[in-house]
């Protein structure tokens, strides 16, 4: 099967590509061309037509892979045509009438990668979050993955591991044989150098999720305390409504920021009372869900109501930060 897709970003561009992969893509270029495939990584102009009248569609640039030195490892091509709607719909429409010719599902240029042996799994999520990454320390840590560093350290950690249990089955193979005092202390000392290293690639791992997702922060508290208003100012635009009337905030508001180029989420949630109205209940709720998954919550109180007994003292116990608002 032969697959092809959108590899640019939908809407209208001055570019847009279609890549192309598997056994029919060299046909699928002969097809929409009329003419012969074009030298490998030579970029070459054609016109690109209608497959049954050869009606013009488009000018574009033509590039050929062939497998399997290509990304995916099969016969691969590029169609580099004018970014608008229109043309991108009729060319995708002309490859779907060629036989064993389908639309990608999304990631399965990478997914066909990986099954060719043209890259690791570390280095599909590494692509995946290079594609998505929307802050610099996102760039950095998906590039870090994808020049195969984090590879690099596993294989290190499963050759220690191999060479410890080589001694291990020495000493159940041979039981006769007394292995030298310093071996088992040795095999003692490298498997708990082992745990560290694994328990401290967990702990990084921890921080790499949160630079992957970004920081989250909830600002919970009772209504009225200048909850939208501290999300407004730290997100130097009014994306909450402020008023002075109680229980304003009835969903979760957030703001996407980037502080340094870390990615970090503020949600102003619904004033935290007890409510009769079954709306604002359901809004209250969605608050203690959002404090409880936050990695930090701004615990807003104004300084002329301050009470921290009750939810207020719950919220307070771990990971919070108390804001009072004169």
């Amino acid at each position: 099967m032969t697959i092809f897709a959108l590899s640019t970003g939908p809407g209208i561009a001055g570019v847009a590509i279609i890549r192309i992969s598997g056994p029919e893509a060299s046909n699928v270029i002969k097809s929409l061309t009329s003419r012969a495939i074009p030298k490998p990584r030579m970029a070459t102009l054609r016109k690109i037509n209608n497959i049954n009248t050869s009606e013009l569609i488009d000018e574009g640039i033509i590039l050929w892979f062939p497998g399997p030195e290509s990304y995916t490892g099969e016969d691969m091509a590029e169609i580099h045509i004018h970014g608008g709607k229109a043309v991108v719909l009729t060319i995708q429409n002309e490859i779907s009438k060629i036989e064993n010719c389908r639309l990608a599902e999304p990631g399965e240029f990478t997914k066909l990668a990986f099954q060719n042996g043209k890259i690791n799994l570390l280095k599909a999520e590494s692509i995946a979050d290079l594609i998505s990454a929307e802050t610099e320390i996102q760039r950095l840590q998906a590039v870090k993955i994808m020049n195969g560093k984090s590879s690099k350290k596993f294989n290190e950690l499963r050759d220690k591991l191999l060479k410890i249990l080589s001694f291990i089955e020495a000493k159940i193979d041979f039981p006769e044989e007394d292995l030298p005092e310093e071996n088992l202390k040795k095999i003692k000392q490298d498997s708990s150098n082992v745990l560290n290293e694994i328990n401290k690639i967990l702990n990084d791992q921890k921080v790499g999720e949160i630079i992957r997702e970004g920081f989250k922060i909830a600002i919970v508290g009772p209504t009225n305390a200048g909850k939208s208003s501290l999300l407004n100012n730290l997100s130097n635009r009014e994306v909450a409504i402020v008023s002075e009337i109680a229980g304003t905030t009835r969903d979760v508001v957030e703001a996407h920021l980037n502080v340094d180029g870390y990615p970090v989420i503020i949600s102003d949630t619904a004033g935290i009372r007890d409510s009769k109205d079954e709306i604002e209940k359901m809004g209250i709720k969605l608050s203690l869900k959002k404090a409880e998954n936050a990695d930090l919550k701004l615990v807003v109180v104004d300084v002329k109501s301050i009470d921290l007994s009750g939810f207020l003292d719950d919220l307070l116990k771990n990971d919070a930060i108390l804001v009072i608002n004169k």
